[in-house]
Formats: structure tokens, sequence, C-alpha cells
């Protein structure tokens, strides 16, 4: 044990675990991809765009956690005959990889939550939550500012839809490509 712990004392020394952890706010915007899987909603897709905003504290070359908001510009009929905007919210734990000063591939996942606006006779809001998962890259432009670029995978369960005579618990597969700017302080 003894031994284990000096190899990883000095892996730590060899390697630099100096983290240069900072707050940063972020904002940007990208496409997104939305399919469902159950028979209901077989024909319907979802392709709206996106914008973020984001609070986070970490290093860009090692670990961080994200607070992330959204609106989705939804313009469909998939719940009912005008489902409006989405406002979600976000949790992302982060961890980068320092390859070059250039560019610092990470990878992350998180969960969310959030609701839209329905028209429905007996309902005119509808809650979902997400799980999330994936990889990006940071891309330095000056001292404090850099680019993001992510895609990102979210399994998405919607709240249930009392049909008359059965519940249908909707979920769906959400692919989304985001583009950004970070301003680290």
């Amino acid at each position: 044990m003894k031994k284990f712990l000096l190899f990883l004392i000095t892996l730590s020394t060899l390697y630099g675990f100096q983290y240069d952890a900072k707050f940063y706010v972020g904002m940007g915007g990208g496409m997104q991809n939305e399919s469902f899987s159950e028979d209901e909603f077989s024909d319907a897709s979802n392709s709206p765009a996106f914008g973020s905003f984001k609070i986070g504290y970490g290093d860009i070359k090692a670990y961080a956690i994200e607070v992330v908001l959204n609106y989705i510009d939804n313009k469909s009929n998939i719940f009912s005959p005008n489902d409006s905007a989405r406002y979600g919210l976000d949790v992302m734990l982060l961890k980068a990889f320092p390859v070059s000063k250039y560019a610092y591939p990470f990878i992350r996942a998180g969960f969310g939550a959030g609701e839209m606006k329905v028209e429905r006779k007996l309902d005119d809001k509808m809650a979902y939550s997400s799980f999330n998962v994936g990889t990006g890259v940071f891309i330095p432009l000056v001292k404090d500012f850099d680019m993001e670029v992510t895609y990102e995978y979210r399994f998405t369960s919607y709240e249930s839809i009392d049909l008359i005579g059965t519940t249908l618990k909707p979920h769906s597969h959400i692919n989304q490509l985001y583009v950004g700017v970070n301003y680290r302080f």
C-alpha cells in the first residue's frame, strides 16, 4: 500500500496537478435532432435551434462543473397542436485532457430538467428530464476567452400523457451540436 501511495504522489508531481480553477460564463447555440421510439410518435421528429447560457467553475485543462440554462425554439405539434418553446436547466460534470496548448478535448455527463408549454385540454405545460453525455473541444482564443464545440446525446423522458383509457410515457433521443464562447475570470 505504501508503494502504491508513493507511486501516486510521484505521478502527480511528474504530471503537475496544479489546477488553475476559475469561474467562467459562456453562451452559444446550435441545432438538435430529436427522434421518438414509441409507435405513437414514430413519424415525429423535431429539429429546432437552441441557445444556452452557462456558468461553470473549473480548469480548462482538467475538471469542471457547469450549470447550463437552455432555450429550445420548439415549434412542433408532437404533444399538442402547438408545442411552444422549451426551457431547461442542466448540471454537467466535465473532464478535459491537456493534449496541446491549442485544443483541450473533453468528455462530459450530467442530467437536466425543464418544461414546455403545450395546448392540451387538461394540461398547459409538460415537464421533462434528461440524462446527457457528450464530447467536445475547448479552443483557446486569447488569454481569458475560448471557443467550445460540443456534440451531446440526450435521453429525454417526458411527463406522462393521460389518454382516454391509457397513459403514454414518451421518451426521445436527442443529438445536439453546440458552438459557443466562454469567458474565464
